[in-house]
């Protein structure tokens, strides 16, 4: 308790020497307080990633997608290739020669489709929602995956959190027996400076285990917006072994392509799109007669040449299908990736945890010996305070092990496209 007293003074100095200085400087120290989060045992992962969707900005783009394809659904359910038009024109010699000369002409023109445009505009269409559906799904893979990182990052950092608690609280045994053995003339004052400054340490760790850990908290904060999380469930280990063709990442990346190259046909299609049909109806008076002539009439307008102007369209969406190809088979590349570099982290974590998990027995069992043999005056306090770290080492690595087995098995579920 006395070492606690002095510890205590130590630090109030040393916080009133930096408010101090802080206060002369003229700088206020940001509030970084942080409540750990609660854990909410009937909040399940599904929910907690329903949650980080919403909280993500790519959400809003679903919506936008989804009204993109319905627009040209509709539009190509529409029996004209464009909007149809209302045609009015009169003409009169009245300002001129003013000889009676006058005509009256109005018409409907109408748009028309070329062979085949009107089936590819709905073929795109119906492209664009099947992408809209698997960018929505693809979206929530990738968010799931966020969370997978997030959740078990907190879970190691809790383990961590822990570990340096106990190896405070061995700090702390430790100092106040040396500290006794020394009033009673046991040991040399050089022992209990060097037990000081090893709780000293030990404090310092569990300062910067709490900050990783609230860090962590943080992170998970950021991308589900929650102030709760769900238990720390392990996942069951896929049974896939390849990227298949309904992992959501790769079905977006398909439906692009398919958008796109629907998109190509759209523009070989109706790059002639021009053709119209005028009708309507036209009343002239001929000069110098006093009767009206009415007549309907039937106008076909039929574009032709400009095959510059074609190619750049066509060009454009040859481009972009192009491009739609390149990018899904980047990310087959990907995947692939990802996944072998998933299973390959799985297949080491099991290989050291065994290993770990026998050194962390040897070195606990080296730490009760190591103790003993203090107290009895068999050993230095130097070699024990090795001991202890040593002690400690092994134990966070299996610890770490344990946990990282189950965040690896999340991590190799997200690889393969499984959800959660």
């Amino acid at each position: 308790m006395q070492l606690y007293r002095r510890n205590t003074r130590w630090l109030l100095a040393l916080s009133g020497f930096l408010l101090l200085a802080i206060i002369a400087s003229g700088e206020e120290l940001p509030d970084h307080e942080h409540a750990a989060l609660p854990v909410d045992d009937s909040f399940t992962m599904a929910l907690a990633v329903d949650a980080a969707l919403a909280n993500y900005p790519s959400t809003e783009e679903l919506a936008a997608r989804s009204a993109q394809a319905d627009a040209w659904l509709d539009r190509g359910g529409s029996w004209f290739a464009d909007r149809p038009s209302l045609l009015m024109r009169y003409q009169t010699d009245r300002w001129g020669s003013d000889n009676g000369l006058e005509e009256y002409e109005a018409g409907i023109q109408l748009p028309l489709w070329n062979w085949g445009g009107r089936s590819a505009t709905k073929d795109l269409g119906e492209a664009l929602l099947v992408e809209s559906g698997a960018a929505a799904l693809a979206l929530r893979w990738y968010v799931a995956g966020l969370l997978r990182s997030t959740l078990w990052n907190i879970a190691l950092a809790e383990g961590d959190h822990h570990l340096a608690e106990q190896a405070l609280e061995t700090a702390a045994r430790l100092t106040t027996s040396v500290e006794r053995r020394y009033e009673l003339g046991d040991v040399a004052l050089s022992d209990v400076l060097l037990a000081q400054s090893s709780f000293l340490e030990a404090q310092t760790s569990l300062i910067e285990a709490t900050a990783e850990l609230l860090d962590a908290e943080r992170a998970y904060q950021s991308v589900t917006g929650l102030e709760k999380r769900p238990p720390f469930l392990a996942e069951m280990l896929s049974q896939r072994h390849d990227v298949e063709a309904d992992h959501p990442a790769l079905a977006f990346a398909n439906a692009e392509v398919s958008r796109a190259e629907a998109g190509l046909a759209v523009a070989e299609k109706t790059v002639n799109t021009g053709s119209s049909l005028l009708i309507g109806p036209r009343s002239e008076r001929a000069a110098f007669s006093p009767e009206h002539d009415d007549s309907i009439g039937i106008t076909l307008n039929i574009p032709f040449g400009g095959s510059s102007h074609r190619r750049t369209e066509m060009s454009t969406a040859a481009r972009a299908a192009a491009s739609a190809r390149a990018s899904r088979n980047q990310q087959i590349r990907d995947l692939t990736l990802a996944l072998h570099e998933s299973a390959h982290s799985l297949n080491v974590v099991h290989q050291n945890l065994e290993a770990s998990a026998e050194r962390m027995s040897l070195a606990e069992r080296h730490q009760e010996m190591s103790v003993s043999a203090y107290e009895k005056g068999e050993l230095e306090l130097i070699d024990l305070l090795k001991v202890q770290t040593t002690a400690i080492a092994a134990k966070r690595q299996v610890t770490r092990l344990v946990i990282d087995e189950k965040r690896q098995t999340a991590l190799y579920n997200q690889a393969v496209g499984k959800l959660p």
